[in-house]
């Protein structure tokens, strides 16, 4: 089976990375090459000892926002990808200009929608939708809901999985700390966090990017100190090191968050999540997860004591229903499946055993 994920311009998978979706991609795609698939990974770099191989169509990519001519080269890039020997073409964040150049493929084509369903990505899928038969998949029932209303279509869901040899659980029970990791902007809401750790004097550690700096001056330099403290845009490996010794995971996000990546990934290392409704998946009623309606920052107080009574072992085992092997497995399913449907025998899918992902990533992240 020949699988094309696609990605854009410029994306790097070393990390620490920009975002969860460069995450999702190397793990899927190491996952692949676990199974037997051969995959290729379409990007600007990647780790010296990833299991894939590394291709970049594009050239001269700058940081700047693209113009049109920029665009346009780099569809034509694009679409000079030799892709005969693959059968699906699998793309996986937002770059119109890259979908509609794929249409010339006649390919099999998957999308899956990381994002929720805002009105410049609506028009985008809504065009491609009318244009191609691509399969679009959603990643929690928040984005099924949300894009299936605004696509008027009825699209599988699969949930994102994790490596959970990634996150081992420490069980000594030395928690010193509460815990936040994301994007450092306005929706992300360390604020929150921040108000949390003091009201109640414990000790916090911020992890992340910073992608608004005004925002970090304005609401989390003020605050740093020998108890609130930023340690900066880490590997996963250092996230997993810092959750070792973390009480509970502040997922304090005021937008609808796809999926909270970052919260599972707490959860596998044996922390409990304490937040906003809004910050993780609606359908992660469980013990280890205690959220609130309320975007109010003093709601998450008594949360964070109730938190302290679950154990690690509650948490992950909720993690380890969304496992990368069970991602994975649902993914390979649903390509054969639909190249069945198309005429595609399966002794042509398994003779082609040869994966091509190319990961995929917004810009704008």
């Amino acid at each position: 089976m020949n699988i094309l994920l696609v990605s854009g311009p410029g994306i790097s998978l070393k990390e620490p990375y920009n975002s969860g979706i460069e995450a999702f991609i190397v793990s899927f795609a190491n996952q692949l090459v676990d199974e037997g698939h051969a995959v290729d990974v379409v990007a600007d770099e990647a780790e010296a000892g990833a299991k894939f191989m590394l291709i970049n169509p594009f050239t001269a990519f700058s940081s700047e926002r693209p113009n049109f001519f920029t665009r346009l080269k780099e569809k034509r890039q694009f679409k000079n990808l030799g892709v005969d020997s693959y059968d699906v073409i699998h793309y996986n964040m937002f770059y119109p200009h890259l979908l509609e150049a794929g249409l010339h493929y006649n390919k099999t084509s998957f999308l899956t929608l990381h994002s929720p369903a805002d009105s410049t990505r609506i028009s985008a899928y809504k065009k491609l939708s009318q244009q191609s038969d691509v399969i679009f998949v959603a990643i929690s029932e928040r984005v099924k809901r949300q894009w299936e209303q605004a696509l008027g279509i009825d699209m599988p869901l699969i949930y994102n999985g994790i490596n959970m040899d990634l996150w081992p659980t420490n069980s000594s029970g030395d928690r010193e700390y509460l815990l936040w990791s994301a994007r450092i902007n306005e929706e992300k809401n360390v604020a929150a966090a921040i108000c949390v750790a003091n009201h109640m004097q414990l000790p916090l550690k911020i992890a992340g990017r910073i992608v608004d700096q005004h925002y970090f001056d304005e609401k989390v330099k003020p605050h740093l100190n020998n108890q609130i403290q930023y340690v900066g845009h880490v590997t996963q490996r250092e996230l997993s090191g810092l959750a070792k010794k973390a009480s509970a995971y502040l997922a304090t996000a005021t937008w609808q968050e796809p999926f909270g990546l970052a919260a599972l990934e707490m959860l596998a290392s044996g922390v409990p999540i304490v937040g906003f409704n809004t910050a993780v998946p609606p359908n992660w009623e469980h013990e280890s997860v205690l959220t609130t309606a309320s975007l109010r920052w003093q709601d998450l107080v008594e949360l964070v004591r109730k938190s302290n009574a679950i154990s690690p072992g509650t948490c992950k085992e909720f993690a380890s229903t969304m496992n990368i092997q069970n991602m994975t497995s649902s993914y390979v399913k649903l390509y054969r499946e639909v190249l069945l449907q198309e005429g595609i025998g399966e002794e042509a899918i398994s003779e082609n055993d040869r994966v091509l992902s190319i990961g995929s990533y917004n810009r704008e992240h």
